[in-house]
């Protein structure tokens, strides 16, 4: 079997498998079909781990072990996540975890300063509690912390590459429209729903595909001398 040419060649063979099993999930999710829409999220995020393996076996590219082993962490504590949010407060901890996981990533990997953006998080986080106060009762205290950690590890984000910021972002996003339909009588619907999950898969794989921008070309091993 041939090698792709380029990195971005490989880089599509290697996520295709989660580009086709998120379209799928996608499209089982607008059906409404529950049980096969959970079933298949399940998929996603392994999915996207073995993207990663393939393009650092395929392409003989390495990642820091200080970068790659919080990036897996990341990936599992996030799968982990999207399998136990039906309770919620554990998979709103195992998501706060996915985030300082990440936020150690692009502390190790990136060296810039967070972009000037990042200040707009204070009044989104501000905006976003004060509109679901009068629905979060006791959660409160474990929904303000997450939205912290989720704003920090976006600001952090922005220490990347375009990837990881736009990942950032989406990631924003996604969990701020999934509060109001878990809190509020709002975006309750199929089609809305699909866009919530659309915005957490693309902000996983731009996170990740951005993450992967730093990795290097690995050592070839040299042949052992020649015996006298």
């Amino acid at each position: 079997m041939r090698r792709p040419r380029s990195r971005a060649a490989l880089t599509a063979i290697a996520f295709a498998p989660f580009g086709v099993i998120s379209l799928v999930h996608l499209g089982l999710k607008l059906a409404d079909l529950v049980d096969a829409d959970r079933a298949t999220k399940g998929w996603t995020v392994p999915a996207l781990m073995l993207g990663v393996v393939i393009v650092l076996w395929a392409g003989r590219l390495s990642l820091r072990t200080s970068v790659l082993a919080p990036l897996i962490a990341a990936l599992t504590l996030s799968w982990l996540g999207d399998m136990t949010l039906p309770f919620f407060l554990v998979g709103l901890g195992f998501f706060l975890a996915a985030h300082v996981a990440y936020i150690v990533v692009f502390h190790v990997a990136f060296r810039r300063r967070p972009s000037w953006w990042a200040i707009g998080l204070v009044p989104w986080f501000a905006g976003l509690l004060l509109a679901l106060w009068p629905y979060l009762g006791d959660l409160v205290l474990p929904v303000a912390v997450y939205g912290l950690v989720l704003a920090y590890m976006a600001a952090s984000a922005s220490r990347g590459n375009a990837f990881t910021t736009i990942g950032g972002a989406l990631f924003v996003a996604s969990d701020s429209l999934l509060a109001f339909r878990m809190f509020t009588p709002l975006f309750q619907t199929p089609p809305e729903d699909v866009l919530i999950m659309s915005l957490y898969l693309a902000a996983q794989l731009c996170i990740t595909l951005g993450v992967l921008r730093t990795a290097v070309p690995r050592a070839r091993r040299q042949p052992a001398a020649a015996a006298a």
